[in-house]
């Protein structure tokens, strides 16, 4: 399997309203929650969760990438802290299971088509540049 990355906002709030819960932001719930879900479907040697300060989508927290070379990037927003972290796992397992990342629309679970707010296409591998 492909090392895959999951890119987590640390600082997203819980809501638009609430920054955050006993000192904790919504971004850092999520990640821990990440943590103890990623190894509980023995991901974590192929998911590499590495938390970001900042994804610039503060409107829409939680906001998260996913991303692996050959692979499209999926860029989701308005993930719950609360209860986000079983389905991040669980496309995370379809992710790291597709060779180019393509997750069958419907195959997803419905909070990630719903979060879904981008998917990019792979960088590109050669680093030459085109004429």
């Amino acid at each position: 399997m492909t090392p895959t990355t999951l890119f987590v906002c640390s600082l997203c709030r819980f809501s638009a309203e609430e920054r955050s819960r006993d000192g904790i932001a919504g971004g850092q719930y999520l990640i821990n929650q990440l943590q103890q879900a990623l190894s509980e479907r023995d991901l974590q040697a192929v998911v590499h969760l590495e938390p970001t300060r900042c994804m610039a989508a503060c409107k829409r927290p939680c906001n998260i990438s996913l991303t692996a070379p050959g692979k499209l990037t999926f860029i989701l927003s308005d993930v719950s802290p609360e209860s986000g972290a079983a389905t991040i796992t669980e496309f995370c397992q379809q992710y790291t299971e597709s060779s180019d990342g393509r997750v069958p629309y419907r195959e997803r679970p419905l909070d990630i088509r719903q979060a879904t707010a981008f998917v990019l296409p792979p960088l590109p591998t050669n680093s030459a540049p085109q004429s």
